[in-house]
């Protein structure tokens, strides 16, 4: 099922709004995209009946054939959000990931709109994790290029 186009109309709002509230366009567009992954996880999706609740661990990965493409995609999904929090708080900002991803969990366990399982917030803080990885790399990398630079070196193109 697709997002329809004003949850996209919704998620612009809420995070221009978050920008101009806490003058941060990152936590804009950590809002925004928030929006869209509740959006796409739980809000566009219809009650079904039938299991809700999967306790048991990794029972994706003896099914790879089948969940692989399940496990790739909440994996994916939250390296955008691991970007942004990374960007905002550094490695503190897992924590956030976490309760986002633990608030879709139980938000599909309550609405009937899903499966609440332990292994997809596993797969989302992965996700999660690369993207501050990303961030932290970056980061370093312009740190080293700043260094060489105040030592008196060739800055031109930083």
């Amino acid at each position: 099922m697709e997002i329809p186009w004003w949850y996209y109309a919704i998620a612009t709002l809420l995070g221009v709004a978050a920008w101009r509230l806490w003058k941060r366009p990152s936590l804009g567009l950590l809002v925004g995209y928030a929006f869209l992954i509740l959006a796409e996880t739980v809000l566009i999706r219809k009650p079904f009946a039938g299991e809700h609740l999967k306790l048991e661990l990794f029972w994706p990965w003896r099914a790879w054939n089948v969940q692989r493409g399940q496990i790739l995609t909440n994996v994916i999904m939250f390296v955008p959000i691991g970007v942004l929090v990374g960007w905002i708080w550094r490695w503190k900002g897992l924590w956030v990931a976490a309760g986002l991803s633990i608030a879709i969990e139980l938000l599909q366990l309550i609405t009937a709109r899903g499966l609440c399982e332990f292994d997809d917030v596993f797969h989302n803080m992965i996700g999660a994790a690369i993207g501050v990885g990303i961030v932290m790399v970056l980061n370093r990398m312009r740190a080293k290029s700043n260094k060489r630079c105040y030592r008196g070196h060739n800055c031109v193109g930083l």
